[in-house]
C-alpha cells in the first residue's frame, strides 16, 4: 500500500509540474497528434458535464488530461455543479481564483487507471492528482468517492477512465477528517 502511495504521489507531482515543464521548453517539432476518445472527448461527447469542461480550461488542464496516459476522473455532472451555491460556483470560475480551481478539478484527478473491478469490495484511501487522498468505497451496492455516489462507472477513454458522480468533491472537507478511515475487514483499494 505505502509503495502504491509513493507511486501516486510520484505521478501527481509529474502530473502538476507538467505545464512548467511544457512551458519551458520550446517546441522542436509539431507537437503529436492527440489520440483519439481521451478522457475529455469523453465528457465532451456525454453532453451533462459543460461546467466541468469549463472548469478544467480555466484551470489548464484540458491539455495535459487529454495527452497523459493513465488517468482516471471522477466527473461530477452539471446539475452537481448547479446544486452549489451560486455564488461559491461563480467564485470558484472566477479567473480571480484560478488556484483554487485547478487545486479542486485536480481533487477529482487519479493519475493512475482505476477500474470498477479494482474498486468493487474494496474500501480506502487513494491519491488524488492534487495529493490529498480521498476516500473510495466499493464496499456497497452503489462506489462512493468521498461525499459522492458513482452513478455511470467507469466510461472507457483511450487515456483511462470517467466516473461520473452526482456531486462537488471538496478536498477541504477531506483534509478536515471528514472520510472514514479504511475499514480493516475491506480489501484496500489499489491501483
Amino acid at each position: 500500500m505505502i509503495r502504491i502511495k509513493l507511486l501516486a504521489a510520484a505521478a501527481a507531482v509529474a502530473l502538476l509540474a507538467a505545464p512548467a515543464a511544457i512551458a519551458q521548453t520550446a517546441p522542436a517539432a509539431p507537437a503529436a497528434p492527440v489520440a483519439a476518445n481521451t478522457v475529455i472527448d469523453v465528457l465532451k461527447a456525454q453532453g451533462q458535464f459543460s461546467t466541468l469542461l469549463r472548469a478544467l480550461d480555466q484551470a489548464q488542464l484540458t491539455e495535459i488530461l487529454q495527452t497523459r496516459p493513465a488517468i482516471t476522473i471522477f466527473a461530477p455532472t452539471d446539475a452537481a455543479f448547479a446544486a452549489l451555491p451560486e455564488a461559491e460556483r461563480t467564485r470558484l470560475l472566477d479567473p480571480a481564483n484560478a488556484q483554487e480551481l485547478r487545486n479542486l478539478m485536480l481533487y477529482h484527478v487519479l493519475v493512475a487507471e482505476l477500474t470498477t473491478d479494482q474498486i468493487k469490495g474494496a474500501r480506502g484511501p487513494i491519491a488524488t492528482a492534487g495529493g490529498v487522498e480521498i476516500n473510495i468505497d466499493g464496499t456497497a451496492d452503489a462506489i462512493a468517492v468521498g461525499t459522492a455516489t458513482v452513478t455511470q462507472a467507469e466510461l472507457d477513454a483511450s487515456n483511462g477512465g470517467v466516473f461520473v458522480i452526482d456531486r462537488v468533491l471538496d478536498p477541504n472537507a477531506a483534509a478536515q477528517g471528514d472520510g472514514e478511515e479504511a475499514d480493516a475487514g475491506a480489501a484496500p483499494v489499489s491501483n
